[in-house]
């Protein structure tokens, strides 16, 4: 199963005060923003904390939520109150601490997610909602590739043009692991199904996404998307 990348691997990407995204990961942006409006809008849970988990320089800023932002980086934490310079796969925080963990932009692509929602599970508190993104190896863009369908597999894809190595996972393998740290399924969510196919069929990031934007209204079949984002509860019988 996956093993993180080492802090170092990552420095010049992310230990920076600002980002210059490219098409498809502003669009995966918006995306992911309307989720978590539509999620974070209504706190059902005892806690108004909400965890920020691999923050980058973007905050979430959810109304009625106390946000503490954690990432692995201090320059994107610069100057951002209640931010904290760790791994989420060991959070220096304690148990049933916070009502909401979101963990977004595709963080679990770079960790062992195991490790991640295991400790997820432990700091929020019963009924606490969890929202996370990954890489989906079920994608139309890994069709007939050797990655697709894999659990879990180290591929190579595209950030402002320049490849990147990234961690992407069978949704049912990550369904497994929340599962069994205790978490119910509430939602799933894909986004890039058009991108991803017309990436497969040659076309850049760039004009995939545009065409995505275009066809937003003709939906594919989630099963395929590029990106699976899930919403799940954390059972009231963890302890």
């Amino acid at each position: 199963m996956p093993s993180g990348f080492k802090r170092e691997e990552l420095r010049s990407r992310y230990d920076v005060r600002s980002m210059d995204e490219d098409i498809w990961h502003s669009y995966t942006g918006k995306k992911t923003s309307e989720t978590l409006s539509d999620f974070l809008s209504h706190n059902e849970s005892s806690s108004s904390v909400l965890l920020n988990a691999g923050s980058g320089i973007y905050p979430i800023g959810a109304a009625g939520w106390t946000e503490i932002s954690v990432d692995l980086f201090t320059q994107p934490l610069l100057g951002r109150p209640n931010a904290v310079c760790a791994s989420i796969e060991s959070l220096p925080f304690k148990s049933q601490s916070f009502g909401a963990v979101v963990c977004v932009g595709e963080v679990l692509a770079y960790c062992d997610p195991a490790l991640a929602i295991a400790e997820f599970a432990r700091v929020l508190v019963p009924s606490g909602v969890l929202v996370c993104d990954f890489g989906s190896t079920r994608s139309f863009l890994r069709v007939l590739r050797a990655s697709y369908g894999r659990s879990a597999d180290l591929v190579v894809d595209q950030y402002n043009g320049k490849p990147e190595r990234i961690w992407v996972y069978d949704p049912a393998y990550i369904d497994s692991i929340l599962r069994s740290a205790g978490f119910t399924i509430r939602a799933q969510k894909g986004t890039h199904t058009w991108s991803a196919l017309a990436r497969r069929v040659g076309l850049s990031s760039d004009k995939a996404a545009l065409l995505q934007k275009y066809l937003d209204w003709l939906l594919l079949p989630t099963r395929f998307a590029d990106l699976m984002t899930v919403v799940a509860v954390r059972s009231e019988n963890e302890k």
